[in-house]
């Protein structure tokens, strides 16, 4: 039987379950501005979810990009 990770987060309920973060955090983590993240979200450098209006991205994609070492500039 597999077993499912709990992460504890502030923003979550949910068990195994990240909080999507908003452009304002990921723009902070890897140093960039959110207009520049938009860009890039554009073009396909970063995938984004959309919640309505709002571009909000997942923890592992933030993970993917810093892994990658990749230039979003």
């Amino acid at each position: 039987m597999a077993t499912i990770a709990v992460i504890p987060t502030s923003h979550s309920t949910h068990v195994g379950i990240e909080p999507l973060l908003t452009l304002d955090e990921v723009a902070r983590i890897l140093g960039r501005s959110h207009w520049t993240l938009r860009l890039d979200h554009k073009s396909g450098r970063i995938r984004c979810v959309r919640n309505g209006r709002t571009l909000m991205v997942e923890p592992s994609e933030v993970r993917r990009i810093i892994e990658e070492g990749m230039d979003t500039a």
